[in-house]
């Protein structure tokens, strides 16, 4: 089996070794830096401490540069094609992740296959199970749609919805060390980790997808170009910008 396979297979794929560690230190330096000036958009939690982190990507271009990584455009290439762009108004963002941030709560990041996304999760220190790592429930991304979440919104949450109360316990962690990072079939259920130490686990996700090959016209609005050469689309490199979901 191979990586592409064993995504399609179970919804989710480590990849060690995914980035040059000076990449990820100068992510987590801007990460820390805006953090630390409150630089919006940013959400905080009950104590008033900054929590997340919005719109990376308009921050700095180091993020399209950590996504462009090549052993990461490689495991993409498989899974999505030659040619994937990253989305603006999903993800794009940091999490600091303090005990009691984000509930453990298992959900999907979108409601059903007509529109699929990939995440990629950054980890800015080792994601163990003692600091709340991400947690999976393999092959649940080929559960049907049932029905949109409370309040709007995109994904859904698996305790608000009969058919998806099973998934509740069947979780596993994933583990992935400094460097490393995390792909994500959107539709698969997950959460982040309960943690059992008392300091923060910083991260960062993007949500990427395959460009339609007939696509007339190519929008920057919607989406940054990661990689590949869309009909119709110069050859020059694009800008980058960004946006917003769930903890990770």
């Amino acid at each position: 089996m191979n990586e592409a396979e064993f995504f399609d297979a179970t919804g989710y794929l480590r990849i060690l070794d995914a980035v040059d560690l000076d990449v990820l230190s100068a992510m987590h330096d801007i990460v820390k830096r805006d953090t630390n000036a409150r630089r919006e958009p940013l959400r905080v939690n009950a104590r008033g401490e900054v929590a997340r982190l919005d719109r990376l990507m308009e921050r700095d271009p180091i993020f399209i540069e950590a996504l462009r990584s090549p052993r990461i455009v490689e495991a993409l290439t498989k899974i999505l094609g030659p040619t994937v762009e990253v989305v603006r108004h999903r993800h794009n963002h940091a999490t600091l992740n303090r005990p009691g941030d984000i509930p453990f709560r298992l959900h999907r990041d979108i409601q059903q296959w007509s529109q699929p996304l990939v995440s990629v999760f950054f980890y800015f220190e080792d994601s163990l199970v003692e600091n709340g790592c991400t947690t999976v429930v393999p092959a649940t991304h080929r559960l049907p749609y049932a029905g949109a979440q409370s309040g709007g919104g995109g994904g859904n949450w698996a305790d608000e919805h009969d058919e998806y109360l099973c998934l509740i316990g069947q979780e596993l962690p994933v583990e992935v060390p400094r460097g490393g990072v995390l792909l994500l079939n959107s539709l698969a259920f997950h959460s982040v980790g309960r943690s059992r130490v008392q300091r923060s686990r910083v991260s960062c996700v993007f949500a990427l997808r395959a460009v339609d090959e007939l696509r007339p016209r190519y929008d920057e609005a919607t989406a940054a170009l990661l990689y590949g050469h869309p009909r119709n689309l110069s050859n020059d490199v694009l800008e980058v910008s960004g946006s917003l979901t769930k903890g990770s």
